[in-house]
C-alpha cells in the first residue's frame, strides 16, 4: 500500500481527478467543461488502471520465472 502512495502513476491521477471533479461542480466552462470534467475523471482513473495492471502482470511474470527456476533446480537435484 505505501508503494502505491510513492507511485507518480497514482498521484498524477489523483490530482487529475480532483481537477476534473473541480471542472465539473464548479461547472467552468458551461455544459463543455462539465462534459470534460467527466471525460477528464474516467480517462485518468482507465489509465491509471491499466498502468497498474500491468506493473501486476509484469510482476507476477518475474515471480513465475523464478518460480521455475527453483522448480528446475530441484528436479535436477533430485536425479
Amino acid at each position: 500500500m505505501i508503494e502505491k502512495l510513492k507511485s507518480r502513476k497514482f498521484w498524477i491521477a489523483l490530482l487529475t481527478n480532483i481537477i476534473s471533479i473541480t471542472v465539473v461542480f464548479k461547472q467552468y466552462g458551461g455544459t463543455v467543461g462539465i462534459i470534460s470534467g467527466i471525460i477528464g475523471t474516467v480517462a485518468s482513473s482507465v489509465c491509471y488502471m491499466i498502468a497498474e495492471c500491468k506493473v501486476d502482470v509484469a510482476r507476477a511474470n518475474a515471480t513465475y520465472l523464478e518460480v521455475s527456476k527453483l522448480i528446475q533446480e530441484l528436479k535436477k537435484g533430485d536425479k
